[in-house]
C-alpha cells in the first residue's frame, strides 16, 4: 500500500482562465476608480479582491490534509481495464467539495464528509501484457468559485497490476499424443449415464430413481445403480504443438485460452514452455501460475540473463584476481 498525506509542500495553486478574466476586470475597475475618483468603484474593487482572496484560501484548504492510499490491482487480461483501488481519506472536521482524482486518462470527482473516506477505482487501459504500473495520481480542485486551480504534485505509486495475455481461440486443441503430449483417461463415476458399472450401497444424496428396488425386496437393503463414463483427466498444453507460423503473442494468447478452458472443465493440465514446464495440476493456484508464466514470458528472462552475465563476469574477475595473487606469491 502506498500512502501520501497532502501538505503545503505538495500543493500548487494558480488562477484559472476565469481567474485571469477576473483579474482583468479588477484591473479595469481599478483604472476607472483612479481616473474618476469614484468611491463606488473603489468599494466594488475591494469586494472583488476580498472574494478572490477568500476563494484562493478555500481552494487551497479544500485539498490540504487529505490522505491518499493506492493499492495493487487484481490481474486482468489484455484488453480489459486495470483497476487500482485508491482510498481518499478526510480526517478533518470540514467537508471537502468537488475534489478530483486524476490519473492518466482517468478522472473522477468526489465529495468527502468530515472524518470519512471514499474508495475510487482508478481504471487504466491495458496495451500490453506484463506488469502495468499505476499512472501518477494528482488531486485537483477549483472549489468554490473556479477562480483558482489547486493541484498536488504527481504521486508516483509503486503499485502495479499483472496483465495476462488476451485469450484467443485461434487453433483447435488436438488431443493426439503425438502433438500435445499424453492424455490420461480415468473412469469417472457419474449418475444418469447409460454405461452401467454395477451396484453400491445407498448413500445420502443418491437419487431415488437410481435405487435398485428388486434388490431391496430380496435383501431388505438399499442399493443404487452405478454408472461410469470415460473422460480425460489430464491434458498437455504445449508451446511446441502450436504452428510455427504463429507469432509469439498469438501463441501466448492461444495457450492462455486453453488454460482457461481446461480450468473450467476441471481437468488437470500441464503447461509446457521452452525450457520451462508446469506439471499436471489444477485449481486456482496452478491456474494463476500458468497465466503468470504466459504474461511474463520473454519479459523477465532478459533481466535474468543480464544478472547471470554480470555474476559470471564478477566470478571471472575474482578468479583472475586469485590467479594474479598466487603468481605474485
Amino acid at each position: 500500500m502506498s500512502d501520501l498525506t497532502i501538505t503545503r509542500r505538495q500543493l500548487y495553486i494558480l488562477p484559472t482562465r476565469m481567474g485571469w478574466y477576473f483579474g482583468l476586470i479588477m484591473a479595469a475597475l481599478f483604472g476607472i476608480a483612479i481616473k474618476f475618483d469614484n468611491q463606488a468603484a473603489f468599494m466594488m474593487l475591494f469586494v472583488l479582491v476580498a472574494v478572490a482572496l477568500v476563494g484562493m484560501l478555500y481552494t487551497h484548504n479544500n485539498i490540504i490534509g487529505l490522505t491518499l492510499n493506492t493499492q495493487s490491482g487484481q490481474p486482468v487480461f489484455l484488453g480489459q481495464h486495470a483497476e487500482f483501488p485508491t482510498q481518499i481519506s478526510n480526517d478533518s472536521r470540514s467537508t471537502r467539495h468537488a475534489v478530483w482524482v486524476v490519473s492518466g486518462g482517468f478522472h473522477q470527482v468526489m465529495e468527502l464528509k468530515p472524518h470519512s473516506e471514499q474508495l475510487v477505482d482508478i481504471k487504466l487501459p491495458t496495451l500490453q501484457r506484463g506488469y502495468l504500473n499505476c499512472d501518477p495520481v494528482v488531486i485537483t480542485s477549483q472549489f468554490p468559485i473556479s477562480v483558482f486551480f489547486c493541484w498536488t504534485k504527481k504521486h508516483q505509486s509503486q503499485q502495479r497490476c499483472l496483465v495476462y495475455p488476451q485469450p484467443l481461440d485461434l487453433v483447435s486443441l488436438n488431443l493426439d499424443s503425438n502433438q500435445t503430449g499424453k492424455q490420461e483417461q480415468q473412469s469417472a463415476h457419474i449418475s444418469g449415464n447409460d454405461d452401467y458399472k454395477g451396484m453400491k450401497p445407498y448413500q445420502d444424496g443418491d437419487r431415488i430413481r437410481d435405487i435398485h428396488w428388486p434388490s431391496v425386496a430380496k435383501t431388505n437393503k438399499l442399493v443404487t445403480l452405478e454408472y461410469e463414463s470415460i473422460s480425460p483427466s489430464s491434458i498437455n498444453l504445449s508451446w511446441a504443438s502450436l504452428p510455427t507460423s504463429m507469432s509469439v503473442e498469438d501463441k501466448l494468447s492461444q495457450l492462455c485460452y486453453w488454460v482457461i478452458q481446461a480450468e473450467k472443465d476441471g481437468v488437470k493440465y500441464q503447461l509446457e514452455m521452452p525450457n520451462h514446464t508446469l506439471s499436471h495440476d489444477n485449481g486456482n493456484t496452478h491456474y494463476h501460475n500458468c497465466l503468470r508464466t504466459l504474461a511474463l514470458w520473454g519479459l523477465v528472462e532478459p533481466a535474468v540473463e543480464v544478472s547471470n552475465k554480470t555474476s559470471s563476469n564478477k566470478a571471472q574477475q575474482n578468479r583472475n584476481r586469485a590467479t594474479a595473487s598466487k603468481v605474485r606469491a
